[in-house]
């Protein structure tokens, strides 16, 4: 087979992820035939269609140079161009250009494919999710294989209009998927995490008798106090397409029969993300960006770990330390002379940054700060500067460094570090990653990028149905970089051979590394210009 060809073949295989370590459920197909938009969500539509502008990205990192097959993207800007773009019609690929909605086009599927030529043979280069709206070329650049005509799409390749695309903007599916995910936030939506006993996956609001024969113990289950960490969400109108007993409409296209109530309960290790929230018959309910309708007093509001690394630059470097006790302190003085007097307490997993200097006083190790400050050497975790430059780590390339035996992650930029923080790689260390739960050690490229996916596992006892996994970066078969939203044991082994990240780490370094995945779109791929990542003991 031509090596074209398989790559290619490969591409395809890359996107639609499914593998044993961190499993990705593939998205699903269109949904059609909506209801009319509510106002909330026209309202929601225009001003996407009036403002798609790429977010600010973190100002540190420069372009990276092309290479003669495929050009990576500007990460200041988020522009990607497959091939030069000398269409007329080509959409403008500079960050400041809004959507017009007379130039817009917008996804009728959850995956929605943007190809690198107008072509169904072409590779896959990237997908925007339902709802989404980009600015597109003013005419088709063909209709070969594709009635509705293949446009150009920001900031490159192209989508066919049809099935799965249109150019109708207050399309009904577009407005019943209006909330978009939002990719500056520590999680791109909110979330709950399953209670017990689990949910009921409901297909439209139910009434109060049928929650009954549904919710064998909703009686006494009323009279538990509601959570009060659901109160700061905002709660609206029943969403249109689900109003006055209607069934919803699944995204395979497909709407629930009249007789259909649930689809059955959520297991209990379940994370969902919500579009929206609303009250019926004094019960609160969300609508999960999956379609299920699921009462909130079900569930436990995720809150977000607080925990994040530290930016490092000429004034801050490595060596940092993390603490990884409780009650530690930090000391003026000097260990060696005057002693010591407590300043303050540390916080859990306060990152320090600290002078080679290390003594020891009556059988204790003390670190010194930059700032001229002391601290306990007990319960640290240190991560020091490389101390040999590696191969890849050339002027302009940026690289990522994991460390398992410390839980640590430092981003390079060639040989400066910009950023360190502790992580949670596979609960069984060093094992192998075909029989336990290890990460993988080596070198790869993270080749694709979904700001969220949903993944589960079947392991008898182990078994888990984590929706819209937020910020993720596969490097290597089925093992990725993530966020969290389900634990906060950053700094201990805890995953299934992922590399897990608080979600404030998972959203920096998502919008770091290559490739990136251009506003507007929910994933990208790149077989040859991904952040190379290196993964050692």
């Amino acid at each position: 087979m031509p090596l074209a060809r398989r790559l290619s073949a490969l591409a395809l295989a890359l996107l639609g992820l499914s593998f044993a370590s961190c499993t990705t459920v593939g998205e699903l197909e269109p949904r059609h035939r909506l209801r009319q938009p509510s106002a909330r969500a026209r309202v929601l539509v225009q001003s996407a269609a009036a403002r798609v502008q790429p977010e600010p990205q973190p100002a540190e990192p420069a372009p990276k140079a092309a290479e003669a097959e495929t050009q990576p993207a500007s990460f200041q800007t988020g522009d990607v161009l497959a091939e030069t773009a000398t269409d007329t019609d080509a959409p403008a690929a500079g960050p400041d250009a809004p959507v017009d909605a007379d130039l817009a086009l917008a996804a009728t599927a959850k995956e929605t494919f943007v190809f690198a030529t107008p072509s169904w043979r072409s590779k896959k280069i990237g997908y925007l999710r339902g709802g989404a709206i980009v600015k597109r070329s003013p005419e088709p650049v063909t209709n070969d294989g594709c009635s509705g005509g293949w446009y150009r799409v920001a900031p490159q390749g192209f989508v066919c209009v049809g099935k799965h695309a249109t150019l109708d903007v207050n399309h009904p599916l577009v407005t019943a998927a209006a909330r978009r995910a939002d990719r500056q936030g520590p999680l791109p939506y909110a979330y709950g995490m399953s209670a017990f006993p689990t949910p009921a996956l409901y297909t439209k609001v139910p009434t109060r008798d049928e929650q009954r024969r549904v919710e064998h113990d909703l009686g006494s289950h009323s009279r538990k106090p509601p959570d009060s960490a659901w109160d700061d969400v905002v709660y609206e109108a029943i969403p249109e397409m689900i109003r006055d007993g209607r069934q919803v409409m699944a995204w395979n296209g497909v709407r629930h029969s009249e007789g259909s109530l649930y689809t059955g309960r959520a297991i209990p290790k379940s994370g969902f993300a919500f579009l929206d929230f609303f009250e019926h018959e004094g019960r609160r309910f969300g609508l999960s960006v999956d379609l299920d309708v699921i009462p909130l007093d079900r569930m436990r509001r995720v809150q977000p770990s607080a925990f994040h690394g530290l930016s490092l630059d000429d004034k801050t470097s490595l060596p940092v330390v993390f603490v990884m006790t409780r009650g530690a302190h930090l000391y003026s003085g000097d260990p060696r002379t005057t002693g010591l007097t407590s300043v303050r307490p540390l916080a859990f997993r306060e990152a320090l940054p600290v002078t080679a200097l290390r003594v020891k006083r009556n059988g204790v190790g003390y670190a010194q700060t930059t700032s001229g400050e002391w601290l306990k050497e007990e319960n640290l975790v240190r991560v020091e500067p490389m101390r040999q430059r590696p191969g890849w780590a050339t002027d302009g390339r940026s690289w990522v460094d994991v460390s398992i035996l410390k839980q640590a992650l430092v981003a390079y930029e060639g040989q400066k570090p910009v950023y360190v923080t502790l992580v949670s790689t596979g609960a069984d260390g060093l094992g192998d990653p075909k029989e336990t739960h290890s990460t993988p050690r080596g070198q790869f490229l993270i080749h694709t990028k979904h700001v969220t996916a949903t993944m589960n596992g079947d392991e008898l006892g182990d078994e888990f149905d984590l929706r819209d996994v937020p910020y993720v970066q596969y490097f290597q078969e089925g093992y990725a970089f993530h966020a969290a939203y389900w634990h906060d044991s950053f700094g201990r082994p805890r995953s299934h051979g992922c590399v897990n990240l608080s979600p404030l780490d998972a959203r920096w370094l998502f919008h770091w590394t290559d490739p990136p995945v251009p506003q507007g779109w929910h994933g990208a791929m790149s077989l040859r210009q991904g952040t190379l990542v290196h993964v050692h003991p």
